[in-house]
């Protein structure tokens, strides 16, 4: 594994656009399309041929489902916090998950977790994704985890999709929409801005380079890559809280997706994580 040292954050942060465009519904079938392309040769193959599947299922439940925004207040902090209080239309997006993925291959534990997911109530519902959403996996089933977590997605995407860039305020800790916190960083082409990828509704929003995405140093920032490993990835890791998060270089990677890239590049966490490191990004789709 290689380190390098940081470079300078470039930039001004009132000439640059604080969100990107949200890709909406679209996202869950380009993110299967993703998945599929990298699962070809990968030590990994068959649980990202699963991870598509689902997926591939998320994307049909949203085109079948219609969720309406309801009006959020102008300049809200983490609009999609409040919006979502109370409603369960991912209840249905669940329900529509489990029926697309009746016949998909799947591992017997992820296949348990599936029916067990698709028969609880409303309440016992609730709780996983409480739970889920708050970070404490303790006593979570992790096999139902990641199907609740998919129709979670499914709201909250539609839903950010919505929203109006003037009408999210910048965030300092987490996703300004919802307030969930990233999976992975993206770092673009020629002007090489950075942007973080929400894991629960997918919207991007910008963080100055070489700036710790968990306590917002700027000191002791150094980037990991694997040698003879896949391009375009590096962790950067923060010596002053001991966090990282992976990011992805589109001039290397073009077509990476945050999430997808984030789970077909995991011997990247194990050998970051084994010199003290934790992780700052979070994927519904690996629960522990």
């Amino acid at each position: 594994m290689t380190e390098q040292p940081a470079g300078a954050a470039g930039g001004a942060p009132n000439e640059i656009p604080y969100l990107r465009p949200h890709p909406g519904a679209a996202l869950f079938e380009r993110r299967a399309v993703r998945l599929r392309a990298l699962a070809d040769g990968h030590a990994m193959a068959d649980f990202l041929r699963f991870c598509a599947a689902l997926s591939a299922a998320q994307a049909s439940a949203a085109v079948a489902l219609d969720i309406p925004l309801e009006s959020v207040a102008p300049s809200a902090e983490r609009p999609l916090r409040e919006a979502v209080m109370g409603r369960d239309e991912w209840h249905a997006a669940l329900r529509l998950i489990a029926d697309e993925l009746h016949d998909a291959r799947m591992p017997e534990a992820a296949r348990g977790g599936l029916a067990r997911a698709a028969a609880m109530g409303p309440e016992a519902l609730r709780g996983v994704a409480t739970q889920l959403l708050s970070g404490d996996a303790g006593g979570l089933d992790l096999a139902v985890a990641p199907f609740v977590g998919a129709a979670l997605q499914v709201e909250y995407v539609t839903l950010a999709a919505q929203l109006l860039a003037s009408g999210v305020m910048r965030s300092e800790r987490a996703c300004p929409a919802c307030g969930a916190p990233p999976v992975a960083g993206v770092v673009l082409g020629d002007d090489k801005l950075r942007y973080l990828g929400c894991s629960l509704c997918a919207s991007q929003w910008h963080l100055p380079r070489v700036t710790c995405s968990r306590c917002r140093s700027t000191a002791g920032i150094s980037y990991y890559s694997l040698d003879g490993g896949p391009g375009g990835v590096k962790a950067e890791v923060c010596d002053s809280c001991h966090g990282y998060l992976k990011l992805f270089y589109i001039e290397q990677r073009p077509a990476a997706e945050p999430m997808a890239d984030d789970l077909a590049t995991r011997a990247l966490d194990l050998l970051v994580a084994e010199r003290g490191y934790s992780g700052t990004g979070v994927n519904l789709f690996l629960v522990a």
